[in-house]
């Protein structure tokens, strides 16, 4: 049994193959997908998602966005997909650790509000991906 997995980014399509099954981020938690599943469309958060093949599993870092599923296919729409095969370990921990020390010395003030969530979101990105690789 195959189910066709399409992810697309606003770069063109990232990713379209067959798997077995595909686990994904949502936004309420974790979810697999089989081939027959029931129709939904759901939110994703940032994280991993799981490919799932006869051959093994391979994992890539997602963005926020959205899944179709239709039961014999999978749309994955979000902002960037990066398969952990395409990871550099080193540059992750680099941006982590750049982005922790910017935290660290910013002032509690109300006007770096926005800075601090977004070095929170750098962080998190890069903690992912260490993640990532490391499975």
């Amino acid at each position: 049994m195959a189910l066709e997995l399409i992810v697309v980014t606003p770069t063109g399509e990232a990713l379209s193959e067959e798997v077995e099954q595909v686990v994904l981020p949502g936004e309420a938690g974790d979810f697999g997908v089989l081939e027959s599943h029931e129709r939904f469309l759901t939110p994703l958060k940032l994280g991993p998602m799981q490919l799932i093949r006869s051959s093994g599993s391979e994992w890539a870092v997602l963005s926020s966005g959205f899944a179709e599923v239709d039961g014999s296919r999978v749309v994955v729409l979000v902002d960037s997909c990066v398969l952990a095969t395409e990871l550099d370990r080193e540059a992750s921990e680099a941006r982590r650790v750049e982005a922790v020390d910017a935290l660290a010395s910013l002032p509690d003030a109300e006007e770096n509000a926005g800075e601090r969530a977004r070095l929170a979101a750098l962080i998190a990105r890069a903690e992912l991906e260490l993640d990532v690789v490391a499975r």
